[in-house]
């Protein structure tokens, strides 16, 4: 490993995990050779040196090494060296630069010469402070929000989150507000001061020459002194804004992971990334202008006074237009927080459709769904694009009211001024402007931008409150991942809620544990959590009666008997998702688990299984009754959840890596073979949701996963399904059976044939206990398990006698476990071995100009373009050309006076100058046109902006609806929502303003030079050196600017991804009490955006210091050329005064506008994302001109010739020459091992992915038609049923092609007609994000009503039944064979049982077929693949599947023409063709004919 990615790998194992080993609650203290020095570098060291490393989960990190397997020993010397390097690489400069450095920001050069030097990379980036490190924000902002909590228990007085910042965050905020306060009301108001006095200087002989040079050198100073005040306001105050942001997500992040499960039904993991998105990072502009709410006030005294003092009375006529800017633009700025409001909420709804979009785009291609969802895309942005021109069009008003108020106000201010009698003189005008100019930026847009920005703050403030506030987990037995030993003695017992809640009550009350040895409740502010040793007991005790006090008692003393026993007691618990207590989803429920004992859970769809495991797990409420688990859980979810890393990294879980151990856990769950055949083993990255993996191997997984993590009891919510019959045994004997032998295990499953081994059984319907007992207790009773595998006949699968009992009408309740994940019910397919998960695409270097093009393009034609253009330069000309005729005007004045022998300017006679209309009218005339030319121009502005932004989100998103699905196999979720959330977002409301601004001023920069040169020819000496080096400085920034803005933009991405991955698995997060684990994670990431984003901080204000230090040279050449070149050029106070101005107006504006320059190529980086995005590859076309007639297919016949599919070009083949042919209206199923190509098959039937060879239909060649018509022709159900949001009609006929009858009729025949009947709106029913208001075999039985309403005839199954109980699994099998006897069906299956009764059966081994025939033929042959996989069903079960395929084949081939039931002939039958293994292709097409 080279030496730089081992410093890297160091640096991010630094961070302690805790462990969930057996003795891992003792402290590990640091080797005994450790300096202190050393403990400090490890992060370890307090004042005396002498802290542990405890696994605790607190801020200390220890280096170990059990940490480090890689270091030699664990007090080596290398891994110490290592990061003691590595701390020196990335030590903070700012953390030892001095007073100066700091304020001309001189610990940036070095960086800067790095970027300038290569390509910035994350390694390059300097560490978080310590102060703006998440963990210490999140804790200090914690602190805070929990004293408001605790006042609202106390008082009742609703909690504010601002209060809880302002406590936070207010003082040092506060503090700079003092140099932004010398910036505006002390420097800048003495600077037109002594300007005005210079003035003098050239018209008459009041002020001497060394009186001039003095001051030019005065406004030098504080021009100079404004730079510096302004820049360290304006870092300051945007790093309070960078902190509270970050603090603020760390909340909302330990907030989800507390949401209990009610709450989680009322928000999205799209609302969600939106707040982490968009609402948060408000406080990044919220906090900028704030100080001058009250700095502004006070400068507009100072003005007013000032003026007053030169010209009188008059200064009435202008200051009201410049006191009435505030509140007309905070008008503005109110009407634009309501549409931000709104537009927020549009946000949030455009992006939780395209999320559950992104996530489901494989279901949506195979259904030919892209119309319907496109529709649903477009009419949501249409909505919020309407909102966000709107505001666009505010924002425009107040643009171009600020930057033709000082105009404005100097027209009606000199024109009373003269009206009055008064002599318009340049000491009087460019005393008065610039003091104009001053008050008018605080006015005018600091104030606005202050109030809009902070409103739109408010706004989001407001959200993040109202989510902090949603329901929490009443008792979360599962918060944290270990505890202090100090706290709780070793091995003892905790009960950490005993509560009795009163039937007829609403109040509870706490009741003291009985056993007085059990210790306090230790509560953690930041999780608001429980501190649970390890082995922990969680015992809540809800009676809605009087509990019996003997079982009470007995219930205590078994807690407390053993303390290192671990178990489980539920005692007539009773749970709802609700608080309304007639809604129970489980009702008198009991049992009891020993250590040892095994408890299967059965019962049909919706009746309870999964959310008694919720209810064990704390997630699903307990109102009544004795709910307790002893210990550690490990927890495996009925739909396996895997994280994006390493296959390893999912199987640990953030336990130690054991290499004893961890070959052990995989050998029991048969995962040897798989790892084998994975190319990086079990370092091999498995992809967002597990995507590289197929259905199997996610679902070991995930039992690896528990298994590992060593627990005391284990919750295994039907594990076996997703497996094949061979591997659902070895896992059952093996590990659950064995492996897991001294634990107590509770077992959901459909898998009945394993029943006799489970020591207890309970049998659930409708949320009661039907049955409980031992296997044989139960088979006294009457209830035989054998007859729940025998298929006598479709309609019967139970015992006569008892099928009454065991199997009433099926009630189709809502979802009683669904409600554990948000979005759980995203499909991942079976994926043999489709390609790695690839790094983001990071452009480099500038923003290329086709960038820029398109992006105009984009927004208007060229006729609009044009016209735009001409009014930006005409706007500018106007307002230049009126400035200048102003200056004339006072010349004139000031030569009349001269004339008249006038000695002094200050002379207050009336003196009536002839010629004053010949310049009031052209004057007025030039300010009514630049008036209404500047609002056209910032109209036009926005306008084309946002429309550029609208026109990409929509190629973008026709772009990626059309992607093929390896890109959506490559790119994760995360990655492809953060284009559509942050780049989007930034082009719809960021990039406009920006883009404005930033030609706005160059424009006006570009003619305050002309303006300059032209009268001050001298200017130009000084003029081109400073521009040379501006353009080089400028080169200089941007190297590292845009690599800083790119590698920001990348960093965000895991943090939404992060968020979307807890959420999707959040049940098992908090069933291994993982949460403090997640949120170092969470934290983690977030570190990585800061050091990013602190260095875009101070990048951009180094840049604006650099830019303002050119500009204080070129207002030090103007006024001191200006006093040399008195004697060498006709120099008038007009002129001068009018250089002056616009030199001292172009010193803030010209660093704003460069840096918005370099900013708009920044935030056209994620134009440049979207560009990406437009261009992608698209899948092969929908519609083409070789149109299959409108009745194909007629058949269904199916012939597969030579193909082969490879995932990328050069990869590996997972198909290999397929020659088959599935005959009309036969019934085929396809099985083999787990990555033998099953799921690739259907992947290239219906073109998810381009194969070689050929693929015909009736005849007509697949690949030459559009993939909708063959996509519409296909029916498909999926192995995880899949729902998106919206009405049950949508979902079930998105493009309302079928009546009301229809689908009715097709939900009767899945038997769902009763459960949509109870439902409020029927068929308009809303369902949740992922349908998580249905059960999973509900959601299945959707998916066949779908498939029904398509009539198609082909239907391909991929094993549907995998995730459901034996009766739906039943009415699935029953449902297909009745509806689609007439069609061909192919059957992807895992369970032998679902498919023996096929017509054939296709065996497929390592993407090659091996075997196609009759199931009975195939069991003929000895040492066969099908015959093997029987085999290992047991022998009961092999004569079972046997007798059911030799009835399918007596019933298929009454005459017998193999000879199989007459030995005579079947020493002469073609089926010993089979014994060769090297003629399948013989086999395949022989049985094809």
């Amino acid at each position: 490993m080279p030496q730089k990615k081992k410093l890297n790998q160091i640096r991010k194992e630094s961070t302690y995990v805790p462990q969930h080993d057996e003795d891992n609650s003792m402290c590990t203290p640091l080797p005994a050779t450790s300096t202190s020095s050393e403990r400090a570098e490890a992060g370890m060291a307090d004042e005396k040196g002498e802290r542990t490393a405890c696994a605790t989960g607190d801020d200390s990190h220890g280096l170990t090494q059990e940490e480090y397997p890689d270091a030699e020993s664990s007090d080596g010397a290398e891994p110490e060296i290592q990061i003691k390097a590595a701390d020196a690489t990335r030590k903070h400069p700012l953390s030892r630069a001095n007073i100066i450095s700091k304020i001309f920001f001189c610990w940036m050069f070095k960086f800067f010469r790095v970027g300038y030097r290569k390509p910035l990379e994350d390694d390059d980036l300097y560490d978080v402070l310590p102060q703006d490190s998440t963990r210490v924000l999140v804790e200090a902002l914690d602190r805070e929000w929990q004293l408001e909590l605790e006042k609202n228990k106390r008082t009742g007085e609703r909690p504010s989150l601002r209060r809880a910042i302002w406590r936070t965050f207010g003082w040092g905020y506060m503090v700079l507000g003092v140099p932004a306060f010398f910036e505006e009301c002390v420097f800048k108001v003495v600077q037109p001061l002594m300007m005005s006095r210079l003035v003098l200087y050239f018209s008459t002989d009041q002020v001497p020459t060394g009186q001039a040079y003095l001051l030019a050198a005065g406004v030098c100073l504080a021009a100079s002194m404004t730079m510096v005040c302004h820049h360290v306001a304006f870092f300051g105050v945007a790093r309070y804004g960078m902190r509270i942001r970050v603090a603020c997500s760390g909340l909302i992040y330990r907030k989800a992971l507390r949401l209990s499960n009610l709450a989680l039904g009322e928000t999205t993991i799209g609302q969600l990334v939106n707040i982490l998105s968009n609402d948060v990072n408000r406080f990044d502009l919220a906090f900028i202008f704030l100080h001058y709410l009250w700095i502004a006030p006070i400068q507009l005294i100072l003005v007013t006074a000032l003026i007053w003092r030169e010209i009188g009375i008059s200064c009435l006529a202008g200051m009201p237009i410049l006191i009435l800017l505030a509140p007309l633009q905070g008008y503005m700025a109110k009407l634009f927080s309501r549409f931000r409001s709104k537009t927020a909420l549009l946000s949030d709804a455009r992006i939780r459709i395209m999320n559950e979009v992104i996530a489901g785009m494989r279901v949506i291609k195979i259904y030919a769904w892209e119309p319907s969802f496109a529709k649903l895309v477009s009419e949501a942005r249409r909505k919020e694009i309407r909102k966000i021109m709107h505001a666009a069009y505010l924002r425009s008003f107040t643009l171009a009211f600020f930057f033709v108020a000082p105009l404005l106000i100097t027209f009606c201010t000199f024109l009373v001024y003269s009206a009055l009698g008064n002599a318009v003189v340049p000491s009087k005008v460019y005393a008065v402007i610039p003091l104009f100019y001053a008050a008018r930026l605080c006015s005018a847009l600091f104030v606005p931008f202050a109030i809009m920005n902070g409103t739109e703050g408010l706004v989001s403030v407001r959200r993040i409150k109202n989510f902090l506030l949603m329901e929490e987990l009443g008792v979360d037995t599962t918060m944290t991942d270990a505890s202090t030993p100090s706290e709780v003695p070793d091995g003892m017992a905790i009960q950490l809620n005993h509560v009795d809640v009163a039937a007829d009550d609403d109040c509870a009350s706490l009741v003291p544990a009985e056993d007085s040895d059990c210790p306090q409740q230790q509560t953690a502010s930041t999780d608001q959590s429980v501190e649970s040793p390890t082995p922990s007991t969680a015992f809540l005790n809800h009676t809605g009666e009087t509990l019996v006090q003997e079982n009470k008692t007995r219930f205590l003393f078994d807690l407390n008997a053993e303390t290192h026993t671990s178990g489980i007691l539920v005692d007539k618990l009773r749970g709802s998702w609700t608080k309304d207590m007639s809604n129970a989803v489980l009702e008198g429920i009991s049992f009891r688990v020993e250590p040892g004992e095994l408890l299967a859970v059965i019962g049909p769809v919706g009746c309870g299984k999964s959310s008694l495991l919720m209810a064990l797990l704390g997630e699903l409420p307990t109102v009544a009754g004795v709910n307790a688990v002893s210990g550690r859980v490990g927890y495996t979810a009925q739909q396996p959840w895997i994280l994006t890393g390493s296959l390893r990294d999912n199987i640990l879980f953030g336990s130690e890596y054991k290499p004893a151990k961890y070959r052990q856990v995989i050998r029991q769950c048969a995962l040897t073979r798989d790892i084998e055949l994975l190319s990086d083993g079990d370092q091999t990255l498995v992809g967002e949701r597990g995507v590289t993996l197929s259905g199997g191997q996610r679902a070991r997984v995930s039992l690896a996963r528990a298994v590992y993590s060593d627990a005391d009891v284990y919750l295994l919510d039907d594990p076996l399904s997703a497996v094949d019959p061979a591997v659902g045994r070895h896992l059952f004997s093996k590990c659950i059976l064995n492996y897991l032998s001294r634990k107590p295990r509770i077992l959901v499953t459909h898998q009945l044939q394993f029943l006799d081994k489970a020591d207890k059984i309970l049998v659930l319907k409708q949320g009661k206990v039907a049955d409980y007992g031992t296997y044989q207790q139960l088979q006294e009773q009457g209830i035989d398990f054998s007859a729940l595998l025998r298929k006598k006949s479709e309609d019967r699968d139970y015992d006569e006698d008892v099928e009454e009992e065991m199997l009433p009408r099926l009630e189709r309740q809502l979802s009683v476990m669904s409600r554990t994940s948000l979005c759980s019910s995203i499909p991942d397919f079976d994926i043999e071995e489709p390609p790695n998960v690839v790094p983001e695409e990071t452009a480099v270097g500038t923003v290329g100009v086709s960038v820029y093009l398109r992006y105009f393009k984009a927004g208007a034609n060229v006729l609009l373009l044009l016209f735009w253009l001409i009014m930006v330069l005409g706007a500018q000309a106007v307002f230049s050309l009126s400035e200048w005729w102003l200056s004339q005007w006072a010349y004139a004045e000031e030569q009349n006076l001269a004339a008249q022998n006038l000695t002094s300017q200050y002379d207050d006679s009336f003196v009536q100058f002839e010629n004053r209309t010949f310049y009031i009218q052209p004057y007025a005339i030039m300010c009514s046109v630049t008036f209404v030319t500047c609002f056209i121009r910032s109209f036009l502005f926005f306008h084309i902006f946002v429309t550029a932004a609208s026109c990409l989100h929509n190629q973008m998103f026709r772009s990626i609806i059309r992607a093929p699905m390896q890109f959506f196999d490559t790119n994760p979720v995360g990655r492809v929502l953060n284009r559509f959330a942050k780049d989007i977002g930034f082009m719809d409301e960021l990039l406009p303003a920006t883009f404005t601004d930033f030609l706005q001023i160059m424009v006006l920069t570009v003619s305050t030079v002309i303006v300059i040169s032209v009268f001050n020819p001298f200017c130009l000496t000084f003029t081109v050196p400073i521009f040379i080096v501006f353009i080089f400085t400028r080169r200089y920034y941007l190297a590292s600017s845009r690599a800083v803005k790119r590698l920001e933009s990348n960093a965000r991405s895991p943090v939404f991804s992060h968020l979307s991955a807890t959420l999707n698995g959040l049940s098992t997060v908090r069933a291994f009490r993982a949460q403090r684990r997640f949120t170092t994670e969470f934290d983690e990431y977030q570190d990585k955006h800061t050091r990013a984003w602190f260095l875009f901080l101070a990048t951009s204000r180094w840049f604006g210091v650099q830019l303002d230090s050119f500009s204080v040279l070129f207002i030090c050449g103007v006024s001191f050329t200006s006093v040399v070149a008195i004697n060498y050029l006709e120099l008038n106070s007009g002129i001068v005064g009018l250089s002056l101005t616009y030199a001292i107006n172009l010193m803030g504006a010209f660093q704003w506008g460069v840096r918005q320059s370099a900013e708009v190529e920044n935030q056209m980086t994620s134009v440049e994302r979207v560009c990406q995005y437009v261009d992608v590859k698209s899948e092969a076309p929908l519609e083409t001109d070789h149109k299959p007639p409108s009745d194909w297919p007629k058949y269904g016949l199916i012939t597969l010739e030579g193909t082969s599919l490879s995932y990328t070009e050069d990869g590996p083949e997972v198909l290999k020459k397929i020659y088959c042919c599935f005959r009309s209206k036969e019934k085929v199923g396809i099985v083999g091992r787990t990555g033998a190509g099953k799921s690739s098959l259907m992947t290239v039937l219906m073109r998810l992915a381009e194969p070689t060879g050929t693929i015909m239909i009736d005849g007509i060649n697949t690949a030459l038609i559009g993939l909708h018509d063959l996509r519409k022709k296909v029916s498909f159900i999926p192995q995880d049923p899949v729902l998106f949001s919206g009405s049950l009609r949508r979902n079930l006929d998105p493009f309302d092609n079928h009546s009301d009858m229809d689908i009715w009729r097709a939900l009767e025949e899945v038997e769902l007609k009763p459960a949509v009947e109870e439902l409020p709106d029927k068929l308009e029913a809303v369902l949740t994000e992922g349908g998580t208001n249905f059960s999973v075999g509900q959601r299945q039985l959707l998916c066949l009503a779908r498939a029904i309403l398509r009539k198609n005839k082909i239907l391909i199954v991929d094993e549907a039944t995998a995730n459901v109980d034996v009766r739906t699994d039943r009415l699935i099998q029953a449902t297909i064979r009745q509806r689609f006897k007439h069609c061909t069906v192919l059957t992807i299956a895992h369970r032998l049982n679902t498919i023996m009764d096929s017509d054939r059966v296709l065996v497929l081994d390592a993407g090659r077929l091996i075997e196609f025939d009759e199931p009975y033929i195939l069991l003929q042959k000895e040492g066969g693949a099908f015959t093997e996989m029987v085999k290992e069903m047991g022998k009961a079960e092999m004569a079972k599947l046997q007798e059911v395929a030799r009835e399918k084949y007596r019933e298929r081939n009454p005459s017998d023409p193999y000879g199989l039931f007459d030995p005579e002939r079947r020493s002469t039958s073609p089926i010993r063709r089979y014994t060769s293994p090297t003629g399948r292709r013989t086999v395949s097409i022989e049985t094809s004919l």
